[in-house]
């Protein structure tokens, strides 16, 4: 080997041994240093509130690679104690270990020479965080002083720049407490997983209105949770949560609102005549959120939000009592109104829902159902913000529907959000059907069916408001016969002939125009019980119009109870002299 290579190999070598020997110097003799710093300013920023520990600290100057095991944050309980007494206690305390905290290449060069902290990546493996809340009344009239500063100003006098390439924050334990004077209540999120992408704080980042939080994206997804609401009655679970701050979306799926126990159940332990529900939706995904706007002033700005299948199913048992309530001032719009999140959304979008009704009624203790399938429509300006409103007071919405699956139902709902009465239309059409199906609500709530009805089409348009609705109403059908049963001991229904034929020739009109060529144009003039729903007053005041093109009044209805009783009593009284004659016959043979 020539003289020169192992001089260069000999130099070589003592400079990788300089620098090694120097780095293992530095890194066993800056990490008290680094120790005693680190815990000084915990304690100074948190007024000695909470107590910093790990096991293992370790650093490599030469890699730029950081690694901490065992990193645990705690409140300091005596501390906290004393700042109770004194009326200084925040209402959230946070208890925060982490079990492996690694950073991988800082370039410490770049910080000597340009006082620049760039970071390839920061890895953060099974955090557990737990939030204590206390509420404390002097907490409500405290005045919080905020640093006005930017937080690369706060921190330009020691960095021109820091960056980060990638947070990765793996299988989060999220627990939160709440305490009560009552009771603990508590609330677990489990292996929840966030990725932050491209961090940076410079003097340009800080005014970069493309950066949520100074962040390029922060992608967050959350698996399965459920929650039990607390009447012990229903709760509310998902499949998986996943936000994207880059694409301003929120996809939840799986969501599922339903009781705890079966329908007998349900109503045996609330003893009450109330809906319940059964709400599913396979995907839900809210469009073009201003996070800036939610995180600065807790408001939902959101562009859309789209449901793309489903089912509501609602139901009710009237064999039990039923609790009255004044549902005034309760309708949708109003509770939307009412509600103490702000929210402004465009638009939201449904498709494919699958609606219904079920009532089991209290005289013959049977089921009937409506349903609206195959739902689809779009709600616009959905929002109970009053500077939105102040622009635009009207929510609409456009819905199409197949009543029992059959026909086509298209309704426009506008809704006067500003209105002290809660104003709003109606109006509609429903297309050409066949009635019997319509059988499945009529004949177990009413123990009557139609025997035949070609519906051709009905229409409506009716104003309302809380207390009374008005409009009218359309209802285009030939051949209408309506059978009133009867039901043995066996169970079978057969037909009240006598009282159905009476039905049909006085009192039914069997089509519109009738047999004599007159149109029976329904009016709605229809005042709401407080105790009714908004959905129920709807029905109701549609139901008043469909009785008056079919030439039920009010009249004709009471005709029809005394033509019913009258051939009743005529029955028996034929049925009784028959039974005479041909029983006093029999005795005499």
């Amino acid at each position: 080997m020539k003289p020169i290579w192992k001089w260069v190999i000999g130099i070589t070598v003592s400079l990788l041994l300089v620098i090694s020997v120097s780095a293992w110097y530095l890194s066993r003799h800056w990490r008290p240093i680094l120790d005693a710093r680190l815990k000084e300013a915990v304690m100074n920023a948190t007024d000695s509130l909470y107590l910093i520990a790990y096991d293992e600290l370790g650093f490599n100057l030469v890699t730029g690679n950081a690694t901490i095991e065992n990193l645990r944050l705690t409140v300091d309980t005596a501390r906290y104690a004393k700042m109770e007494i004194n009326q200084q206690a925040p209402d959230n305390v946070y208890n925060i270990s982490i079990a492996n905290l690694q950073i991988r290449r800082f370039h410490p060069r770049r910080i000597l020479a340009d006082r620049r902290l760039n970071i390839d990546d920061i890895i953060i493996d099974t955090p557990a965080i737990q939030v204590v809340n206390t509420y404390h009344v002097y907490n409500d009239t405290v005045a919080t002083k905020r640093d006005p500063r930017t937080l690369y100003q706060r921190i330009a006098h020691l960095l021109n720049e820091v960056s980060v390439g990638n947070i990765y924050l793996n299988d989060i334990q999220f627990k939160f407490t709440k305490n009560t004077d009552s009771a603990v209540n508590e609330t677990a999120l489990n292996n929840l997983n966030i990725h932050v992408r491209d961090v940076l704080i410079d003097s340009v980042s800080q005014f970069d209105t493309s950066r949520f939080y100074l962040t390029r994206a922060i992608d967050v997804d959350m698996p399965g949770f459920r929650y039990e609401t607390p009447d012990s009655f229903y709760y509310v679970s998902f499949d998986r949560v996943q936000l994207a701050t880059l694409y301003k979306r929120l996809l939840v799926t799986g969501l599922k609102y339903a009781p705890r126990m079966n329908k007998s159940e349900f109503y045996k332990r609330s003893q009450q005549a109330k809906d319940m529900a059964i709400i599913a939706f396979p995907a839900i995904r809210l469009e073009d959120i201003d996070l800036q706007r939610f995180v600065d002033s807790r408001k939902l700005y959101a562009g859309s939000l789209h449901i793309d299948s489903g089912t509501v199913a609602i139901s009710n048992d009237l064999r039990y009592p039923r609790h009255a309530t004044n549902k005034m001032g309760k309708s949708p719009h109003q509770l939307l109104l009412n509600m103490k999140q702000t929210i402004k959304i465009d638009s939201v979008l449904l498709n494919h829902l699958n609606i219904s009704y079920a009532e089991v009624g209290k005289k013959y203790g049977k089921e009937g159902k409506i349903t609206f399938d195959d739902a689809s429509g779009v709600f616009r300006n959905v929002t109970n913000d009053t500077s939105a409103l102040l622009r635009n007071q009207v929510m609409e919405a456009q819905l199409t529907t197949y009543l029992m699956n059959t026909g086509k139902l298209d309704v426009l709902f506008a809704f006067d959000m500003l209105d002290k009465d809660g104003k709003y239309t109606y109006k509609g059409q429903l297309g050409p059907m066949n009635g019997t199906p319509l059988n499945r609500m009529i004949t177990p709530l009413l123990n009557a069916e139609i025997g035949s009805a070609n519906i051709k089409g009905l229409r409506f348009d009716v104003q309302a408001d809380d207390r009374r609705a008005r409009g009218s109403l359309r209802f285009d059908y030939d051949n209408m016969r309506l059978h009133l049963l009867t039901e043995g001991d066996d169970g079978s229904r057969s037909s009240k002939r006598v009282v159905s034929f009476l039905a049909n020739s006085f009192i039914i009109n069997d089509s519109n125009p009738d047999a004599n060529g007159q149109y029976h144009r329904g009016r709605i003039n229809y005042t709401r019980p407080p105790t009714y729903s908004f959905f129920k007053m709807l029905w109701q005041s549609l139901a008043q119009g469909i009785k008056e093109c079919a030439g039920i009044s009010p009249e004709r209805e009471r005709r029809l109870l005394n033509a019913a009783e009258e051939a009743k009593q005529a029955a028996e009284k034929t049925g009784g002299f028959f039974r005479r004659v041909f029983g006093k016959k029999a005795e005499g043979n």
